[in-house]
């Protein structure tokens, strides 16, 4: 089913996409999908009760899918679980603070969860959420995370806030924030940003402070120093799913809302040819 926000994270341990929920058919999902590569299967009905805007990441330690917030029928969400590949398990529902759009990456030297949201850094270990910073990037709507396996950072690119749209690059060593750039993608949300191995990567999003209104289509990488644009074309749309396949090193992205503002539910995949073939 066409949808936005619905979250996405790439399976290590069973070479599987996971989507979970969204914004879609007049109303939240509440429904789990898995992609191969070549399909996708429903896998649950049950869960987590229908929302978008939540946040998703893959704890490869653990082997669990881990997902928390968003918002649903009767507001924001608060709440954490995880999935196994067979069955979602509710873990928490004290922590961060109720809200849309958090964003999570998996630190994997660390083995924690990280979340920003609302100018706060907190960490999931696999039992409760400690809060660990209350400084660094401003608080904003839909900042997007990614974690540097080579590198050991957690990076942040972009969102909005109430002075508007931003383009500002941040990264995040376990201890404090550093902002790292300035330059690179326009402003803009609700886009997202992923890592293949070698760089961050970023893709599409939506900016409302240029006439016309721009939904993007751009392609770009973070290499610990500058940002370079890769391409230019590529289905434009903000408020789509996104995640890396490592396995077959693919980028996978899923639905949103298209340039005629119409939700999509399409599946795009993109390659990087200067990486190794799978």
């Amino acid at each position: 089913m066409p949808r936005f926000n619905a979250g996405m994270a790439f399976d290590l341990a069973r070479g599987r996409t996971v989507l979970f929920g969204g914004g879609g058919g007049g109303g939240f999902l509440a429904d789990t999908w898995e992609w191969d590569g070549n399909e996708w299967t429903q896998t649950a009905d049950m869960g987590p009760t229908g929302r978008d805007a939540h946040a998703v990441a893959y704890d490869s330690n653990r082997q669990r899918t881990v997902l928390f917030g968003g918002s649903g029928t009767n507001g924001d969400l608060a709440d954490t679980w995880e999935w196994d590949g067979r069955e979602w398990t509710q873990i928490a529902d004290t922590g961060p603070v109720a809200q849309r759009f958090p964003a999570v990456a998996f630190d994997s030297k660390r083995g924690l969860v990280v979340l920003f949201g609302g100018g706060n850094t907190w960490v999931w270990d696999g039992n409760e959420w400690t809060q660990e910073q209350d400084t660094g990037p401003g608080a904003r709507a839909t900042p997007i995370l990614a974690y540097d396996t080579i590198r050991d950072r957690v990076i942040l690119f972009g969102g909005a806030s109430g002075a508007g749209f931003l383009n500002d690059t941040w990264e995040y060593d376990g201890t404090q924030w550093t902002q790292v750039a300035d330059t690179g993608p326009s402003p803009r949300t609700f886009h997202r940003i992923i890592y293949d191995g070698a760089n961050v990567l970023l893709f599409g999003g939506f900016n409302a402070d240029v006439d016309p209104v721009s939904v993007f289509g751009d392609t770009w990488a973070w290499d610990g120093k500058r940002w370079t644009q890769l391409q230019d074309i590529g289905p434009a749309r903000q408020q789509f799913g996104m995640t890396y396949d490592t396995v077959r090193k693919r980028a996978i992205l899923f639905g949103g809302s298209r340039k005629d503002l119409g939700l999509g539910g399409d599946t795009w995949e993109w390659f990087d040819h200067s990486l190794p073939a799978p």
